[in-house]
This record gives C-alpha cells, structure tokens and sequence, in this order.
C-alpha cells in the first residue's frame, strides 16, 4: 500500500484534480485542500474573505519581524493556531451583536472628490439628461460608463427626475427635440437603469421608494410618441408599443431593465398583476432569428424570479396554471395564456434545434 507521504486525495475522476493527502509546506501560503492531513509546526491563517485556510513554514520570513504581528493589516492579520485545536475545529465565524442593522455594503463607499472627473462628468450628464440640454447623446454614453459603479448607481436611483427621465425614454417615450428611438437612445436609457440597480441593493431600494413612478411612469405624449397621457402602466406600455418594435437589442435591454426591478416584491406583483407574463411570452413568439437575443434573456428573467431559488427567485408565484392543451395556444385569443409556455418553447426548440440554451 503506498505511504501517507505519497497516498493522494482524488475528488473527481479526473487524475488532474488529484492532491497529496499530506500538504506539503513551502515559505509561502499555500492553500489547505480538504481533507488534507497538517504535519505540526505550521504558520496558518484564516481567508476573512473566503473562510479557507492557508499555511506556510513557521519561520520568519525576510523583514518579518520573528516577535509581533503589530503593524500588520488587518486583513492580511495571520493568526497562529495550535494545530491539535485546528483540525477539529469549524470556521471562525465573526461575532453579530443582536439587533444589529444588516450590513450595507453602499454605505462603506466613500463618495468620489467633488472635483474629480467623475463626478464632474455624472453631475453634468444629469443636468443635461433632465433639461434636454444640448449634448443629450454623450451625457446618456458617460451616464452608461458610470451606473455600473456601485456609488453612482445608486446617485441615478436616487434622483426623481433623472430616474423618470430615463424610464420613459425606455419605454419609448421621448420628447420632441429628442425621441427616444432615434440614435438608439431608449437602449441606452434601459442599459442605465437596469445597470444602476443590477446587484446594487441599496439603488435598487431607492428606486423602489418612488411607488408608481416606477409601476405607473407618467410619460407625456410627444412628437411620435404613440401614447396618450394616462395612468398606462410600466407593462402595459410596453405592451403596447411591442408591435412597433424593430430593434432586438433595444428590447433585450428593456427585459433586462425588468428583471432587474423585479427583484422587488412590490415591482414583481404589480408587474404581474400588469400582465408581465403575458409580455414576456409575447415577447418569446415574436418571430425571426434576430430576437433570439431577447429570448435568452426572456428564459434568464424567468428562471431568476421564478424557477431557480438559487438565483433569489421565489418559487411558487408562477406559474400556476396546468400546461394547456395545444389547440388553446394555436387560438389567436388564448396563445399568450401562462399555460402555454411549455407549447411555444417546445415549438421554438422544433423549429431551432441548435438553440440548446432553451432546453436548459
């Protein structure tokens, strides 16, 4: 039988994958695999960040001071464990006192210098984009760099109008001087926002805060805006508007911008009260390859608001209707019904064999 110094641990069927059961120390940290056996002696620390061990040769190294780890980082701090006490002992894990308020990660940013590029830059795209002013089309391309930072992330979602401005824009409703689906801007404006709130809890609260802004955008009438002001909701527009749709991108944007905000349960239900499913499918049925970019991402909001809890969705809200019969879904009247998922992907995967993202 071989020796414990050469036995190997094999975690997969793949020889590769294979690793000495007996770790093996150098000079410098090295990460401690499971299931691996510690010969005493050892410098060992703890990831803060990963909670996974490393260990080195306890000695010191060049310019390490042998007597104190005073000075040091705090997370780069090492700490020296007994090794009879480590390998039975779980993870350390940080001490919460009670009734502590949840960490928010957007409150540990600091905001940028008032006279750094940046901020020069987002505070006059937001100027411009809510005035109308003159350079509209750059300030939505520097607005589009910035909303993915965390901090001005949520700068866009906090501010009303700037919030409002670019809503209706992706809903097509532009104004005279500058209709939204010239030069691409009701894209871009989708993009913002959806960037702005995307993994950004504290933005996407924020957003959340304006109520039916959001739910029930009051988007005025302009120059080839076919929409007469009224309470139209979110859904409800771009219902509407979907027939007149030409660009795949645009709308791919617009799906996106939607299952971002549906990570709030009040956005969800309204949206779903709105008929967003309904959208959706119609969205799905829409016909020609070049929409099978917004078919990817129609398949994405469902599963991450709906069918897979990995992703935070909440399983059971839909769908809850039985899969109806084929000649329900081929009736012009009852084809968009939550029923009739199942026959319109089977249908696209019959016409598509290649599209084998739909199958998953």
């Amino acid at each position: 039988s071989p020796s414990a110094d050469t036995e190997l641990i094999c975690p997969t069927e793949y020889a590769g994958d294979c690793y000495p059961r007996i770790f093996h120390p150098t000079e410098e940290f090295q990460l401690i695999k499971e299931g691996q056996d510690l010969p005493p002696g050892l410098h060992i620390r703890l990831n803060i960040y990963t909670g996974e061990k490393e260990a080195r040769l306890n000695i010191p190294m060049d310019g390490e001071d042998n007597l104190s780890l005073e000075g040091v980082p705090v997370e780069q701090a090492m700490v020296i464990v007994d090794q009879p006490e480590l390998e039975n002992q779980e993870p350390i894990q940080p001490s919460i006192p009670p009734n502590a308020p949840p960490y928010d990660a957007a409150g540990k940013i600091q905001p940028p210098p008032p006279n750094s590029g940046d901020a020069v830059t987002f505070n006059a795209a937001k100027v411009t984009i809510n005035t109308d002013g003159q350079n509209f089309d750059n300030s939505l391309d520097d607005l589009s760099e910035l909303a993915h930072d965390i901090y001005y992330g949520v700068e866009i979602a906090r501010d009303r109008l700037t919030v409002e401005k670019l809503l209706c824009l992706a809903l097509g409703s532009g104004s005279e001087k500058f209709p939204a689906t010239e030069n691409i801007r009701d894209h871009k404006a989708a993009s913002i926002l959806a960037s702005a709130i995307q993994n950004n809890p504290t933005a996407l609260e924020e957003v959340t805060k304006m109520g039916k802004l959001v739910t029930f955008p009051s988007c005025g009438s302009g120059a080839g805006d076919d929409m007469a002001i009224g309470p139209k909701s979110f859904v409800g527009i771009l219902r509407h508007r979907l027939e007149s749709e030409k660009e795949p991108l645009a709308l791919r944007a617009k799906v996106t911008l939607m299952s971002s905000l549906m990570k709030e349960p009040g956005i969800r239900d309204n949206f779903m009260q709105e008929g967003v499913m309904d959208l959706l499918l119609a969205m799905w049925v829409k016909d020609g390859e070049q929409w099978d970019a917004v078919r990817i991402k129609v398949a994405q909001l469902v599963m991450d608001n709906f069918l897979d809890e990995n992703m935070g969705a909440e399983l059971g809200l839909w769908p809850k209707k039985p899969v109806s019969q084929s000649k329900i879904c081929e009736s012009k009247d009852r084809m968009l019904e939550d029923g009739c998922w199942e026959y319109h992907v089977e249908g696209f995967l019959k016409s598509s064999p290649a599209a084998s993202w739909a199958k998953d």
